[in-house]
């Protein structure tokens, strides 16, 4: 599976064109550390597809309540990929571009940054 980065969907888009399956997931439920300064940012979602977010070692990023439901989606996608191949939503290819939102509200939506990832399609 892969984390919704630019690099990410670069390599999604290459394994898809040669027949591979790939999943593309986006974290997007922003930390309150720093006032919400720091955003969804990287490795936020790692207790998150774990299911350990009671660990003392995230409260700084997690606060007081992170929300356990992402946490049970995340988490159950990626067991369900460990031992199926199938994390739960369609694999990452052309035109639609699935890509698995966790969030509050969490959905799978079609290639949900499409103008930014054309952006990059020229660049190499």
């Amino acid at each position: 599976m892969w984390f919704y980065r630019v690099p990410a969907l670069r390599m999604a888009e290459a394994q898809a064109r040669h027949g591979a399956r790939a999943f593309v997931y986006e974290f997007a439920w922003p930390s309150p550390a720093h006032d919400g300064a720091l955003g969804a940012c990287h490795a936020l979602d790692v207790p998150f597809v774990f299911d350990n977010l009671a660990d003392p070692a995230f409260a700084p990023l997690l606060g007081d309540a992170p929300p356990q439901a992402i946490a049970d989606g995340m988490h159950a996608a990626w067991v369900s990929f460990a031992t199926t191949g199938d994390p739960g939503w369609p694999a990452y290819r052309a035109p639609h571009r699935p890509v698995r939102r966790f969030a509050p509200a969490p959905a799978t939506v079609p290639d949900p940054r499409g103008a930014l990832r054309t952006l990059w399609d020229d660049l190499r």
